[in-house]
């Protein structure tokens, strides 16, 4: 053999050697191509941010700033101010959870108004009429009139709410008898129990100057919801 054709027959693996090399990178390239393409085709996006801002918090009515609750609104006594009571009912209401007064009134003549309201944060039970005396301990009380009295004669005061009575205190006509002056009257509250008897403790309403004179003639109204009924009965 001659050395032309020895290194002919060289040149051609050397090229065979060097095309199969080329191939195997080239394939390798590709491989790693495909696999990265593949990879980031199926990463999971990137997580999503929130921002609050200070007008939302302020605003929110969920939680927000890691859980922080937003400030409530309202003051605190309202928000313990009661609207419903116990088991056991709305209790009497005793002096103590009134507010009470004597008013004149012009219609009808000889006529005064009694007010009752209610200034505690309870609703309580307003029964029958207020007891009247005319002095501390007396025995008698100014007559309760039979036709003022409500079908049912016990109202439910709520708090802030006021109730009423009237109280004629002299006959016009003049035929009622031992009359006097009277500066204040003692004034009790009845129960609800079927025993009857006073609730707590009597109280002293001041009579308006004008109007302060009572005789044997006057009566009391039943407690009415309202000074119209009160002073027409």
């Amino acid at each position: 053999m001659s050395i032309s054709d020895s290194s002919h027959r060289i040149g051609i693996r050397l090229g065979a050697a060097v095309v199969v090399s080329l191939t195997a990178v080239a394939l390798t390239a590709g491989c790693s191509s495909s696999k990265s393409s593949k990879a980031a085709s199926t990463a999971p996006p990137p997580a999503a941010t929130t921002t609050v801002t200070a007008a939302a918090t302020s605003s929110s009515s969920g939680t927000v700033d890691g859980g922080a609750s937003p400030s409530t609104t309202g003051s605190s006594s309202e928000s313990a101010k009661p609207t419903t009571v116990g088991a056991g009912g709305p209790h009497d209401c005793s002096a103590d959870m009134l507010s009470l007064s004597i008013a004149p009134l012009r219609e009808p003549i000889n006529h005064v108004m009694i007010s009752a309201k209610n200034t505690s944060q309870l609703p309580c039970h307003l029964n029958q009429y207020p007891e009247l005396r005319i002095t501390p301990g007396q025995n008698s009380i100014i007559t309760p009139l039979d036709t003022s009295k409500p079908a049912q004669p016990t109202i439910l005061l709520a708090p802030g709410a006021t109730a009423y009575a009237g109280l004629m205190t002299n006959s016009p006509d003049g035929s009622g008898k031992n009359g006097k002056n009277v500066p204040s009257l003692t004034l009790s509250l009845e129960s609800s129990s079927p025993q009857g008897g006073g609730v707590g403790r009597p109280v002293t309403v001041a009579m308006p100057a004008s109007a302060d004179y009572i005789d044997s003639s006057a009566f009391v109204t039943y407690w009415q919801s309202d000074s119209q009924t009160a002073a027409s009965s």
